[in-house]
């Protein structure tokens, strides 16, 4: 196969993920099962690794801008990294029969909800409010939505950021730039400690990685550049669509 598939797969994810915070596990993850054949462990191990460092270079950005509340991180990631280890401890312990038997069509459906969530925003259902009464999460909420989408990460990659995202609209109201450099900030630790943990278990692709990293780097450069001149909400739905694609594939081949 060759090699400018996973250097342009990783460019245009890259540039979504830079572009709208969104996209990156829910789009890679199906690319690694259905086009690289990775098993279903491997998949995850790989796309937490190529997350993690696609992000860390969207964090430079946003923290270059002023978005991002290290107090709010920290106690995000108080729920969050515990809950991603259990998440990975449970999947990386079971029979492998079972994890090839079971992890496609779980995988399916929560790319399917992650995709209904995307289209939701996508169609302005789900945005954020005014920030006229401002409310900021205590740090027992940021710690209770942490841990949801922590266990979410550990246990698929996927999901973890826009399901924080969604929870973090609909219960409070922050301004947007400080939420969008929250949810990519936290994303990047979140997902390095759950990389981590796939990584020293051996379930990680490292030449798959790097190849994916030569096109993901410059592209979510180009994505955050390219904010200002691209109307989000019709890469968000054409997004959500292609989401819900994988996922309904991925629960019918299974």
């Amino acid at each position: 196969m060759s090699l400018l598939l996973p250097v342009g797969a990783g460019f245009v994810i890259g540039f979504l993920i830079g572009l709208t915070g969104m996209g990156g596990g829910a789009l890679m993850t199906p690319f690694l099962l259905i086009v690289m054949k990775l098993d279903p462990v491997a998949a995850v191990g790989t796309d937490l690794v190529f997350a993690a460092l696609t992000k860390i270079a969207g964090s430079a950005q946003h923290y270059r801008h002023g978005n991002v509340s290290f107090k709010q991180v920290l106690w995000m990631a108080c729920g969050s990294l515990p809950a991603s280890y259990v998440g990975a401890q449970i999947i990386l312990h079971l029979n492998p029969q079972i994890t090839q038997k079971i992890m496609p069509p779980v995988l399916g459906g929560i790319l399917v909800l992650v995709g209904l969530i995307m289209m939701a925003r996508a169609l302005n259902v789900l945005h954020p409010r005014s920030i006229e009464d401002e409310s900021w999460p205590n740090p027992i909420a940021l710690i209770a939505v942490g841990s949801a989408g922590g266990l979410l990460v550990g246990m698929s990659s996927i999901g973890g950021g826009t399901v924080i995202m969604a929870m973090m609209i609909v219960f409070f109201t922050i301004p947007v730039n400080y939420l969008v450099g929250l949810d990519v900030v936290h994303g990047a630790v979140l997902a390095t400690v759950a990389a981590l943990t796939y990584a020293l278990a051996g379930r990680t692709n490292w030449p798959l990685v790097s190849w994916l990293l030569i096109g993901s780097i410059p592209g979510v450069w180009l994505g955050v550049l390219s904010i200002k001149h691209i109307d989000k909400r019709i890469v968000r739905g054409v997004l959500s669509l292609l989401v819900i694609g994988a996922g309904i594939n991925l629960l019918i081949g299974h």
